[in-house]
């Protein structure tokens, strides 16, 4: 059999390279993805923080705030995603070493099991089992490229991250107007009605980024306070609300999303600020909106009050300054009902609008 040593060699090499440390690699992957739930859990208390803050305090520069604040939260849910893909890819790179090296060893053994048996006396026998013994060699080169091929993709995904930025692109806080010293003429405005509830800074719920007490994912004070809260059920007339089908898409995913928690900056698909809900719903039905409520009043375009439709934006403006704080979906104009998420105490529900002045109405894309 010793003819044959040196190609059982290069086979016996390749088990030894595709041989790894299975448990480190997991260690590994594991300590990438507790760092992805710390962020994730971390997270959820600074937007319940932010939620008290937009609670307790009104004004432009407790909206501003609210606004800058809105920034983390992204940059650590693409933190988070970052973390979770590379770790997945640090897994699978694991799980092929392991497989390819298995499927190396069982040639390298199926070879020297076959060769053993082998006594070739004729120069063409020789020939014929090298040949074989050569074909082994070669056979063993697919796997390990398999394996090659993992870790490649491994470092490729974790070196697509080592320049993101993360949160470092978030201008410093002191620099930001709602800091007294630099806008003197932006107010922070203590909100009578506000009672704190609970710990300000411990997440509530079970998904990952909290349910703050108030405000949402940009410059919006919540439901206008004089709104009952109305039904959590789709209307039985839901179908004959609207004959525009871009209409009824939007108020079908809201509808879907009746009973979900309000829980500031949330876009979904279990919890929702109001500006959240509104993009989403719209999103469904294939436009595009901006995501803080102000921004989408002023995305238009305007409708005038005696024209609203089912799936038409309904704003509010609770601080008096002329801005947009709040936004639900029109559902029945005669009835003055809505769809929307109120604010971090209740959920999205169906509630009555008639009993206050609306800011003013908007069908973007014509819906």
């Amino acid at each position: 059999m010793g003819l044959w040593d040196t190609q059982l060699a290069a086979l016996k090499r390749i088990v030894d390279e595709l041989t790894s440390d299975q448990g480190e690699i997991a260690k590994i992957s594991q300590r990438w993805r507790t760092m992805a739930t710390a962020v994730t859990t971390d997270t959820g208390a600074l937007n319940t923080a932010v939620g008290t803050v937009d609670d307790a305090w009104k004004g432009g520069a407790a909206d501003n705030f609210v606004t800058y604040m809105a920034k983390y939260p992204k940059s650590a849910s693409q933190l988070k995603e970052a973390l979770t893909t590379s770790a997945t890819k640090i897994d699978e790179a694991g799980a092929a070493l392991n497989t390819a090296r298995g499927d190396v060893q069982k040639i390298y053994t199926d070879t020297s099991t076959w060769l053993a048996k082998q006594s070739p006396k004729t120069d063409s026998a020789i020939t014929s089992i090298t040949n074989q013994v050569n074909a082994a060699v070669k056979r063993a080169d697919e796997p390990r490229q398999r394996a090659i091929d993992a870790i490649d993709a491994a470092i490729k995904e974790i070196n697509n991250h080592v320049d993101d930025k993360f949160f470092t692109t978030i201008p410093a806080p002191g620099d930001q107007d709602f800091y007294p010293k630099n806008k003197p003429n932006l107010h922070w405005l203590v909100d009578p009605q506000f009672k704190q509830t609970g710990d300000p800074t411990q997440p509530t719920g079970d998904k990952g980024n909290g349910s703050p007490n108030g405000g949402n994912g940009g410059n919006e004070s919540g439901a206008p306070p004089n709104i009952p809260p109305a039904e959590s059920q789709v209307p039985p007339d839901a179908k004959d609300l609207t004959e525009n089908p871009d209409a009824q898409k939007i108020l079908d995913y809201a509808f879907e999303q009746l009973g979900d928690p309000y829980v500031w900056g949330a876009e979904g698909p279990d919890s929702f600020d109001c500006s959240g809900l509104t993009q989403k719903a719209y999103e469904a039905a294939g436009i595009e909106i901006p995501r803080v409520a102000n921004d989408q009043w002023g995305a238009g375009p305007r409708i005038p009050d005696g024209n609203v439709q089912a799936g038409d934006l309904i704003f509010f403006d609770n601080d008096g300054n002329g801005t947009a704080d709040h936004v639900g979906i029109v559902v029945d104009p005669e009835k003055k009902t809505m769809v929307h998420a109120p604010n971090s105490t209740t959920v999205v529900q169906i509630a009555d609008y008639g009993g206050r002045t609306a800011l003013g109405f908007t069908r973007p894309g014509n819906s």
